[in-house]
C-alpha cells in the first residue's frame, strides 16, 4: 500500500518546499492521486466486509435452522438419552 504522506529521502528537497510552480503542481497531484486511491480501497473494502457480514448472518440463520431440525429429530433425542445415560 504506497504510503499517503510523501516522505522524501534525505538528499532530496521537499518539493513543496521549492519554488518551482511546475514541480509544486506535480506533487500536489500526486498526493491527490494517492488520496483518491485511498477513497477507493477503502469503499472497495467496506464493500467486501458489509458484504461478509451478510454471508455470516446468512449462514447462522441456516446453522440455527439446522440445529433446531436436528433438536426435533427423534433419532437425535434418543441418542441425548442414551448418551446421559451412559454418562451417570
Amino acid at each position: 500500500m504506497p504510503e499517503l504522506v510523501a516522505t522524501p529521502s534525505p538528499d532530496d528537497e521537499d518539493p513543496i518546499d521549492r519554488d518551482d510552480p511546475d514541480l509544486l503542481r506535480r506533487e500536489i497531484l500526486r498526493v491527490r492521486d494517492l488520496l483518491i486511491g485511498a477513497g477507493a480501497r477503502e469503499e472497495v473494502l467496506t464493500d467486501l466486509v458489509n458484504e461478509r457480514d451478510q454471508q455470516i448472518v446468512e449462514l447462522d440463520r441456516t446453522v440455527q435452522n439446522l440445529s433446531a431440525e436436528l433438536a426435533r429429530n427423534p433419532l437425535m433425542r434418543f441418542a441425548r438419552a442414551a448418551l446421559r445415560r451412559l454418562r451417570r
